[in-house]
């Protein structure tokens, strides 16, 4: 066997004219991998493996690079047919993924959700390698017109017949194998990026080498999350140790990586690791540990199948929704009847919730407790959890055969739903709504107690309330750390960077776990009326048909900022004239415990003439108000995700002023959509007001843009791909494509 050593490099044009080095040995020696696989060969000279009976791309790619480092080391020209030979099959096997992408289907690899063959980013990055490499020998355009669809595929999601996956941000990463969940191998990862090098030593393209930044970027951010401190891990989905062997590989690519890159992090972290390869400790306890991890997947394996029966039989993933009440109010109702809505066709929804209303839709809800259990006090909170985590096993061992678990809070309905779904070993994807941001939300604090010294009680009683309250916070952080630990992935509405993240960071939930979403606006119920249309609605609400409608939904409670909006409308109205002031009406929809004190407010401020409260009103006359509003004015003190009110009245077309809490109003304001203002400043928001009621025409532009935003960004189709990426999506699953073309007509 004749080793690898120093090859001579040469240097060529790029294709963009630019000077470029050729390609010369592969980056790793693949070799041994060759030596100890049963290979056959075919008459045609084409490799395969005895035990499968379909072809195996990922075998003949590795095969002809073998033969490509024996030819440049050797100068044997049998390895240069033999590598040619390879080359050209894979040309000729190469699968369309639509108009302009190609790639090799490959076996799951191991992936659960991938029971069928599917694009891998390690052989894609590989193949990439293989024909380009050919490409440098025959000058044959067939070569470079297939590395070029094979590209694509790295630009594309996996949900669009790629092998990338978003992570935070801006973030991506290549996939071992092109399904949801995302695994997250580093190998494959590796596999990818040297090839994409390859592709960017020979054409100079930019708009990849802006790909392999983003690639880069991405894997430094994880790299903490594949070491465990005395060895690494194969990949982030399942969290097992990696073997001797793929420790090996990991450290030749990370090695290989530095040397493409410049990157002296890999260089160093390939050092690290390989420090865990020498030390015999390192070795025993990886070794104890993935037979623990074995032995416990048999024993758990054997106590699910008994404990837990799967009876139902159904192509549809069943799923359940744990969730405090039922029909929930605010931003949770929105979410849930919009996942209901997009996932009509790949989803059997059943929901648990502790408090059960009337409700309309048939639906089945399962209750548990009682109603002294709500997780809003000690000891209380606990009850909750225990009668929730209980009634969801009683369910599963009774036929509750659910293939996902969708908590809607990250607190006390995720500790229930994870602890209960681990034991039977079911995927838990929570939808946080903001719980999470309570854990050190000081003001949340002080609105608790302040609400509990309103309440008139006995002294007696006030000192137990508050004993309650000072056993509640550690309660809180005691099941946010388990939903933490327990559950396998959080999907959260909102940006990145906001106090969710922050949340997620102290409890030490990776970056791997969290997938952002756009909250869905169904924009075709946000109709634009206008002219007599418009006229009669307004009539139909009491309102004058020139009048400028200032609108305000919102709960009557403290942390909506009601004064500091009399406050700001007050100072904007100082700033009209006559004639302007007197065409402003100011509708506040909603109740709560501010209620009288608004109506005081309204009065000392002389806003009488201006101001009507609705109260409380269902969310079908909700979306009238906004339809008959100019302005849409939000001023609440805090906030987590995204506010539903805020996206709503985008999507009427009002023009909104907003204060940043939650940070997410500046990106939804951005750009003329609106104005976005400090939280509790009643001087900006009442320019921001004063502006806005002054100029209908740049009410009329901004409402324009926000709707357009809305309904581009914040689309059921946008929806669906998050919820596909979190639960389950492989290549072959045409209904899910089906699903998603729907989705997107409808938007």
């Amino acid at each position: 066997m004749v080793g690898r050593q120093h090859v001579p490099v040469s240097t060529k044009k790029r294709l963009d004219g630019s000077h470029a080095t050729c390609l010369s040995l592969y980056a790793i020696d693949l070799l041994p991998w060759i030596a100890w696989q049963q290979v056959g060969l075919e008459e045609s000279g084409i490799p395969y493996n005895p035990r499968r009976e379909e072809d195996d791309p990922e075998l003949v790619i590795r095969y002809a690079l073998v033969h490509w480092d024996q030819h440049l080391i050797t100068a044997d020209i049998s390895h240069r047919t033999t590598f040619l030979r390879q080359a050209h099959w894979l040309v000729e096997h190469a699968c369309m993924i639509g108009d302009d992408a190609a790639g090799w289907m490959v076996p799951s690899m191991g992936h659960a959700q991938a029971l069928s063959p599917s694009l891998s980013a390690a052989v894609q990055g590989t193949g990439l390698s293989v024909l380009l490499r050919a490409y440098q020998l025959t000058g044959e355009e067939a070569l470079l017109k297939v590395a070029r669809r094979v590209v694509r595929t790295f630009e594309r999601d996996v949900l669009d017949g790629g092998v990338s996956v978003p992570v935070g941000e801006d973030g991506i990463f290549f996939q071992a194998t092109a399904a949801y969940p995302a695994s997250h191998q580093l190998i494959g990862f590796l596999f990818a990026v040297l090839g994409l090098y390859d592709y960017l030593s020979l054409t100079g393209d930019v708009l990849v080498e802006r790909l392999i930044q983003r690639a880069l970027m991405t894997m430094h951010r994880l790299l903490d999350e594949f070491d465990s401190g005395y060895w690494t891990r194969s990949d982030l989905l399942s969290g097992n140790l990696a073997s001797p062997a793929d420790l090996a590989l990991q450290i030749i690519l990370l090695k290989a990586l530095a040397r493409a890159s410049g990157c002296a992090h890999c260089f160093s972290l390939a050092s690290h690791w390989q420090g865990y390869r020498k030390s015999f400790g390192a070795h025993l306890r990886s070794l104890v540990e993935r037979k623990l991890q074995r032995s416990r997947r048999a024993v758990l394996a054997r106590v699910r199948a008994r404990i837990f029966p799967r009876t139902y039989h159904s192509d549809a993933m069943r799923v359940c929704v744990p969730v405090y009440g039922f029909p929930v109010m605010g931003g949770t109702r929105a979410v849930l009847a919009n996942m209901a809505e997009v996932m009509a066709e790949r989803w059997d929804i059943e929901y648990l919730t502790q408090r059960v209303e009337p409700h309309a839709q048939e639906l089945i809800v399962h209750g548990f407790g009682t109603k002294h259990m709500a997780p809003w006090q000690f000891p209380a909170a606990w009850l909750y959890v225990l009668a929730g985590s209980w009634k969801l096993l009683t369910l599963l061992r009774h036929g509750g055969s659910y293939d996902l678990i969708m908590p809607q809070d990250g607190v006390f309905t995720a500790a229930f739903a994870a602890l209960a779904a681990k034991f039977a070993g079911i995927r838990v994807v929570c939808i946080d709504h903001g719980n999470l941001t309570l854990l050190e939300n000081q003001p949340y604090r002080a609105e608790r107690l302040a609400a509990l010294a309103t309440l008139g009680w006995s002294p007696l009683r006030m000192a137990l309330g508050r004993w309650q309250y000072a056993y509640y916070w550690p309660s809180l952080k005691i099941f946010a750390w388990l939903a933490a630990h327990l559950v396998d992935h959080f999907l959260v509405p909102g940006v990145a960077g906001d106090a969710i993240d922050q949340s997620c960071q102290r409890l030490g939930v990776p970056l791997s776990r969290i997938t952002r979403f756009a909250s869905m606006i169904d924009i075709n119920r946000h109709a634009l009326p206008e002219g007599v249309t418009r006229e009669m609605l307004r009539q139909q609400k009491n309102l004058a048909p020139d009048a400028i409608v200032v609108a305000l939904v919102c709960r009557l409670a403290p942390e909506k900022g009601i004064d500091v909006a009399l406050e700001s409308l007050e100072l904007a109205l100082a700033t009209c004239s006559d004639e302007v002031r007197q065409r402003v009406c100011v509708v506040i929809a909603g109740d709560g415990p501010l209620h009288e004190h608004v109506k005081q407010e309204i009065v000392r401020r002389k806003l009488a003439e201006h101001c009507v409260l609705w109260g409380a009103i269902p969310h079908a006359d909700v979306l009238a108000l906004l339809q008959c509003s100019d302005i849409f004015l939000y001023t609440s003190t805090r906030g987590a995700c995204f506010s539903m009110a805020v996206l709503e009245a985008m999507a009427s077309g009002c023009a909104v002023v907003a204060s940043t809490e939650p940070i997410s109003n500046a990106l939804l304001l951005a750009e003329d959509r609106g104005f976005a203002v400090q939280s509790g400043a009643p001087q900006q928001t009442g320019a921001a007001l004063a502006t806005l009621i002054n100029d209908l025409d740049l009410c009329h532009r901004m409402g324009v843009h926000a709707r357009d935003y809305v309904a581009q960004r914040h689309s059921g189709a946008m929806f669906a791909r998050d919820l596909l990426r979190v639960s389950s999506w492989t290549r072959d699953e045409q209904s899910n494509r089906a699903m998603l073309q729907r989705n997107e007509t409808l938007s």
